[in-house]
This record gives C-alpha cells, sequence and structure tokens, in this order.
C-alpha cells in the first residue's frame, strides 16, 4: 500500500507479523515486566501510533508502528525498566491542510520516555527548543484463539443502500470528497493514481461502529489501483488487483503490514472481488473470492492509517479514498453477539442503569453483556413523582421518531426488546379514580409493544394499585382487565401481571379472565420469597402461567449471595419446564448487571447439569 519495501524489510515485517524475529529468540514479556509490551499511541499530529517495545536475546528492540511505515527505533535504550531513550526520524514542519502530513525533511530526534502508573509518557525537543510529546496507554495481551464454530451472530446490517451515501461520512470533512453512489456501487473518483499515503481526496468512514462482526463487500479498483477497508477503523485489509506491485503481506486478502494471505485470490484489475471477512477478540478470518486465505490469525496491533489506537474499543468501517479511484458494492455488516454458543434466554431490566425509557440502555446492556432487555414504556419528567397528571401520554405513543430510535439502537447493539413494562401504573390508582388515566397508559404501551414488534407487556401493581388478598382488590383488577384484554388480543400482545399477593390468589384472579394466552404472570422472586415457597411456586405454576421469571437478589447485591438458592431455584425451573426469559431486575441491594449476568447463567449452566443427570 504505502510503499514498495526492499525484500530484505518485506522479509523482516512478514516475521513479525508471523510473530517471530530474523534476528534472534523474543523474549517472553508480561504486564508486570515495567516498559516493555505494546502501548496505544495517538500522535500530536493525531495520528495513530502503536508502540512496540521488546527483548530478543536480552537486547531493547522497538517499532513504533504510525502513517508512513513502522519505523525501527534508533539507538533504544531501557533504563531500569521503567525509562527509555530513542532516536525516530521524523518531519516536523506544518503541514500543507488540516489533517495533512509533517512537511520538510526527516530529521533524527531524540525522545525520552518514562513509565508512570499505567501510561508511557514520551516526550522530545523540536528544532528551537520548542518541547513536544505524547502518551501511551498499555494494549492487553491478545486474547486466545477464538473458537469460530461457537459464534452466535445477530441480525445483518445493509451498510450501502445502493442509492446515496447514508449512514456514511468524510472522516476528513476538510479534504475532497470523491465519493458518491452510482448504479448500486459506493463509488471513489479521484485523479491521484499513486498510492503515497496522504491525498487532498479524503477516506469514508460508517456513522456507527462495530466491535467483533462478519463482513462482506465486493470491490473492484482499476489496473494498479489502490484502497483499503479498515475493520473498525484499526485494521487494514488490503485492497488491490492481482498484479499490483504489492504482493506478500502488501498484497491483496493480507492484513497490511501485519498477515500474509497464504495465496493470491484476486481478480485482475477491472473485476470484482468478493471479500467475506470475519473479526472477533482480535482476530480475523479472510475469505477472498471464496478462497480462505487468513485462518484466524491474531492481528498484532492496529495498521497504518488507524483512526484510533485502542484495541478495547468498537470502531467505523472505513474506505480508504485518499489513494486511488475504486469501487464497492453488497456491503452487508452481521455483529457476532456472543463468541459462545449461548440459546438461553437471559435479559436485564433497564431499571438495573438507574434508567427509564431511555435509548441509551441498549448500549448500556450490550455492555453489560446481555443481548435481551426489558425496556421502561415511559413516565412523567421529574424525581420521585407520586401522582401522574390525568393528561400524561406516553413519550412513545405521541413521538413517531422515539419508536424510530430505539428500533435503530437496539440493531446497532444487536439488543432485542422483549417486554415493555407500564411502570408509571405503580402511580395509579386503576380501579379508583385514576382508571382512564391508567387505561390510557396500558393501551398506549401495548400500542408501542405492536410498533416495536414485542409481545409482552407487564403490568406492575405496586404503589395505589397494590391488591391484596381481599375480594374487593381482586375484583377490581379483574373489571379492569375485561376492559384491556380484548385490546391486547386485537394487538397480538401478551399481557403479564405482576404478582403482589401469593401466585396461587394470582392465578384465581386469571381463572376469572378467559384469556388464557393473552394474560400471564411475570413471576418476581424478590418480591414473593417473603410470602411463599418460590421453589414449589415455579414448578407448580411456571410452565403454564408464567411469560417471564424476573431474578431478583433477596437482601444481596448478586443473586445468589442472598437468600435465594440458584441450585432450588435452577431445579424448580426444570421440574416446571419452563423455557421463557429470565430477567435480572436490580433490587434494593444494589445494582451489578454484570456480576448478576453471570450468576444467572449459572442457574442455566445448573439446568444442562440435571438434564444430564435425568
Amino acid at each position: 500500500m504505502k510503499r514498495c519495501f526492499s525484500i530484505l524489510a518485506m522479509m523482516v515485517l512478514l516475521c513479525f507479523a508471523r510473530g517471530t524475529n530474523v534476528s534472534g529468540n523474543e523474549d517472553n514479556i508480561n504486564a508486570s515486566d515495567g516498559i516493555y509490551g505494546n502501548w496505544a499511541i495517538e500522535m500530536p499530529s493525531g495520528a495513530t501510533g502503536w508502540l512496540t517495545l521488546k527483548k530478543v536475546d536480552g537486547v531493547p528492540q522497538g517499532e513504533l508502528w504510525t502513517v508512513g511505515g513502522g519505523k525501527k527505533l534508533l539507538d533504544l535504550a531501557v533504563v531500569d525498566g521503567s525509562g527509555c531513550s530513542f532516536k525516530r526520524m521524523i518531519r516536523v514542519g506544518a503541514p500543507e491542510y488540516v489533517g495533512g502530513p509533517p512537511t520538510g525533511e526527516r530529521l533524527k530526534i531524540h525522545h525520552e520516555g518514562k513509565l508512570l502508573e499505567d501510561r508511557l509518557v514520551i516526550k522530545y525537543s523540536l528544532p528551537g527548543g520548542a518541547v513536544n510529546g505524547y502518551e501511551g496507554k498499555r494494549i492487553e495481551r491478545l486474547p486466545t484463539r477464538p473458537n469460530l464454530d461457537l459464534l452466535k451472530f445477530g441480525k445483518p446490517i445493509t451498510l450501502f443502500n445502493g442509492t446515496d451515501l447514508k449512514g456514511w461520512k468524510p472522516v476528513n470533512s476538510e479534504q475532497k470528497n470523491g465519493w458518491e453512489a452510482v448504479d448500486g456501487e459506493l463509488r471513489n473518483t479521484t485523479p491521484k493514481t499513486d498510492f503515497s499515503q496522504y491525498s487532498r481526496f479524503g477516506n469514508l468512514q460508517t456513522s456507527t461502529d462495530f466491535t467483533d462482526f462478519n463482513l462482506k463487500i465486493d470491490f473492484k479498483v482499476p489496473r494498479g489501483g489502490n484502497s483499503g477497508i479498515y475493520l473498525r477503523g484499526l485494521y487494514e485489509i488490503q485492497v488491490v488487483d492481482r498484479d499490483s506491485r504489492m504482493q506478500g503481506i502488501q498484497g491483496v486478502g493480507s492484513v497490511f503490514g501485519r498477515i500474509s494471505a497464504s495465496n493470491n485470490s484476486g481478480k485482475a484489475g477491472g473485476e470484482w472481488n468478493t471479500y467475506d471477512i470475519t473479526l472477533v477478540d482480535r482476530h480475523v478470518t479472510v475469505v477472498l473470492n471464496d478462497e480462505k486465505v487468513i485462518d484466524n490469525q491474531p492481528i498484532e496491533g492496529c495498521t497504518n492509517g488507524a483512526l484510533q489506537p485502542f484495541d478495547d474499543l468498537p470502531g467505523p468501517i472505513y474506505l480508504q479514498g485518499d489513494h486511488t479511484s475504486v469501487a464497492y458494492r453488497n456491503i452487508v455488516l452481521t455483529p457476532i453477539v456472543s463468541t459462545h454458543r449461548d440459546d438461553s434466554k437471559i435479559a436485564v431490566m433497564e431499571t438495573a442503569f438507574n434508567k427509564r425509557a431511555d435509548a441509551s440502555s441498549f448500549e448500556d446492556a450490550r455492555k453489560a453483556g446481555y443481548n435481551a432487555i426489558q425496556m421502561h414504556s415511559g413516565m412523567p419528567a421529574g424525581k420521585r413523582i407520586k401522582k401522574i397528571d390525568p393528561s400524561f401520554n406516553l413519550e412513545l405513543a405521541t413521538d413517531e421518531k422515539v419508536i424510530e430510535r430505539w428500533k435503530e439502537e437496539s440493531l446497532k447493539h444487536q439488543v432485542e426488546v422483549i417486554s415493555l413494562c407500564a411502570g408509571s401504573l405503580n402511580k395509579c390508582e386503576i380501579w379508583g379514580a385514576d382508571r382512564e388515566l391508567a387505561m390510557r397508559i396500558a393501551k398506549q404501551t401495548i400500542d408501542a409493544c405492536e410498533a416495536l414488534g414485542v409481545e409482552v407487556m407487564l403490568f406492575p401493581f405496586f404503589g395505589p394499585s397494590k391488591f391484596q388478598t381481599g375480594d374487593e382488590t381482586i375484583s377490581g383488577v379483574a373489571d379492569f382487565m375485561t376492559e384491556l384484554l380484548p385490546y391486547a388480543k386485537s394487538k397480538k400482545v401478551v399481557i403479564g401481571i405482576e404478582a403482589p399477593v401469593t401466585t396461587k390468589r394470582v392465578v384465581e384472579l386469571l381463572s376469572r379472565l378467559d384469556y388464557p394466552e393473552h394474560l400471564k404472570i411475570y413471576y418476581d422472586t424478590g418480591n414473593l420469597y417473603p410470602l411463599e415457597n418460590i421453589y414449589e411456586s415455579i414448578s407448580m405454576y411456571g410452565r403454564q402461567h408464567f411469560c417471564q421469571v424476573h431474578i431478583k437478589p433477596c437482601e444481596a447485591a448478586v443473586v445468589g449471595d442472598g437468600k435465594i438458592d440458584l441450585a432450588k431455584l435452577a431445579a424448580a425451573l426444570d421440574e416446571a419446564q419452563y423455557d421463557g426469559w429470565l430477567v435480572y431486575e436490580a433490587g434494593k441491594g444494589g445494582k451489578e448487571p454484570v456480576r448478576n449476568r453471570k450468576k444467572i447463567q449459572k442457574i442455566d449452566s445448573l439446568r444442562t447439569q440435571l438434564k444430564v443427570t435425568e
């Protein structure tokens, strides 16, 4: 891509990418070994840098990867494992345009580095006395090689619609934009024909960031053309024709400068090629024109031209337009939602993130490791609402853009909405003065379920609506449901009602209403533990009457640490043959969605063990 390396340089880079060294044996380096390791750097110019410090046969060696090629650190010396000095050949003149490269002749500039806790601070002096510098953040060791057979994929996302650039934006708005949609192709047109890394023509990136995924994309370059596909804005998959002067670790099918393609499976200039690329846990598999050319190989670090150096952050797909003309089409990305095949149904309640009806909760759920979420349908603005104004309407019902935003965030983060909870009903006396308001909120929540494609609406019964064991409140609830249930049935939505009293009493309520498929219980282990033997109730009623089981810690921050016995709970769910969702609902002991997810996964593991022993 960037320039033609000599044969010797290519051999060195090839060996480096494969984790070997032509000059000796690389010493094993741990994070505890002070200054040695890999460091992510944001250069003063805004460019990305990747600094590697290592020992080879006991001798310190280093490279700094940044735009322009991997650069060996000259005269490298390491002091006491926590300090270093080296020289680099760099240009220091002002760029010709914003975001452009430094200009002038390369000068040999002395650098000093110091380890300060988890940061590597590097300073250098420029001619004239000005002091400049940058900091490095340690990059964690590569994860173990993932098992691709166990990957779980989300829904495919079409990144290019074939008609316009919706969903894309320039990487640098100061550069000329040669990108346009033409005849179903995403084309970059530029008069530039050389491979130099800087140009007044710009690159293009998705507006959305991604982490691990499969990407399918077609590309076509003219003879001698050059572009690149950057995964997460970090790792460049080379785009050249079969007969390009760039071959091997710079050729088609390679991760540029990092991993060579096993063979040249490209096509001649002017012909369409197809990439099928899987990136997961910093390992990449590349299939070019139906030939696997890279097989689940680790990527040691970012490639030149990366947008940012941090391997633990999501990033966009970006297409190189600063080299030559190129065309892309059929761009489809499918997120990887799990690195181990997990068919269990484990979700999180939005309130675990201290949020209600908030589109950012989808990202929170994904970061906490959940693939599914129960969302709140909305509350009036303000804190500690005691009474809801009779004129209140849900924002989900009055603003179509809210529904669309939720759909976009759900797709973006691959987090499914499994139910909507009409939590504002906790502030209403549904069989008294607030009946009209409560009915409106309930129906608007059902409408939102229909719009979102959600099958379950949860109906809470606490606050003024908390019904007791007496016939008066039970009859009031039954009367309200008699009016609401036909509406739910017409929208194909199941109402899950909360059980603030014993499950047996709520089942008696269900028997008064002739809607067995549209009226169920959502069972809360934390609420009912003081009232009944939850394991017996789940065993007896779970299969027929439960639409969801909410796992709430009882007198603890994490389920299983308090009074809830995970083994007994697993056995009860198994005996009931319950196959619905298990939902983490934060209790009063604290909100720890990650730790609780792992405990709920343990419930699933225990159920699997029970099946094995049966």
